[in-house]
């Protein structure tokens, strides 16, 4: 399904510049409409958005945040095909501070960029973490328009159980069916945590977009187990996708 519109949460950061121009480039990409989300109480915010429609001759609307600003981007995401975050920035006070939290309500893919570098354009090398869940299969599909120029894709398994292949070459014929170049590659690092090893293999392949499952667990949970989700999310520098 073509991407439409798209929802972006914009706030006064000057690393919220670089996700501004790429929710453009995006837009103007699939000629979608951009919504922009932000806090009413930041001025700077909704005018730097307006600025970025008029300059980059983008249609959109702008909606101040009401509430808990995870709350409300997870229900106006409901009325978009895409929806684009920031890396959580604890120097950002007019940011999201747990984007995870919106990826797990909203039901819809989500991009998060990282605050630390810039990215105008995504989607020419692509790095699939692939576990066969659910969650994975949903964002490969809900990435697939951000793929179609792709020259490469890597469908990443790390760590597989013996004689578990996760459906791996499936997804791969899959992706070479909607004219993708795509290749299969397992990975077993012997002193690397799954987080790691996926961002590990994006460099090497010099990656602009991952796309990975997101999975919930309680915040208790996570505290003592720690999770690939939200290591990700943390530390990240590159472009992810994520889909639950």
């Amino acid at each position: 399904m073509p991407i439409k519109d798209i929802l972006v949460h914009v706030g006064s950061s000057p690393a919220c510049a670089d996700r501004l121009a790429l929710a453009a480039n995006l837009a103007r990409r699939y000629d979608a409409y951009l919504i922009g989300a932000g806090a009413p109480a930041s001025p700077t915010a909704e005018d730097r958005f307006r600025t970025m429609l008029r300059s980059a001759g983008v249609v959109g609307e702008w909606r101040g945040i009401i509430g808990l600003p995870e709350s409300f981007v997870a229900r106006q995401a409901r009325g978009a095909d895409l929806v684009i975050l920031g890396q959580h920035d604890p120097d950002e006070p007019t940011g999201l501070d747990a984007p995870e939290d919106v990826i797990l309500a909203c039901g819809r893919p989500v991009l998060v960029v990282p605050h630390a570098k810039l990215f105008e354009q995504i989607g020419a090398a692509v790095l699939i973490g692939w576990n066969g869940s659910r969650e994975a299969t949903r964002a490969v599909h809900d990435a697939l328009p951000l793929m179609e120029m792709a020259a490469t894709v890597t469908v990443l398994s790390v760590n597989p159980e013996p004689g578990d292949e996760w459906g791996t070459d499936d997804v791969v014929q899959h992706l070479a069916r909607h004219g993708l170049t795509a290749r299969a590659e397992t990975f077993e690092p012997e002193a690397l945590a799954d987080a790691d090893a996926l961002r590990s293999r994006a460099v090497h392949i010099g990656a602009d977009l991952i796309v990975m499952g997101a999975y919930g667990r309680s915040r208790l949970r996570e505290m003592i187990l720690g999770g690939m989700t939200q290591d990700v999310l943390e530390n990240v520098t590159v472009p992810v996708l994520m889909a639950h």
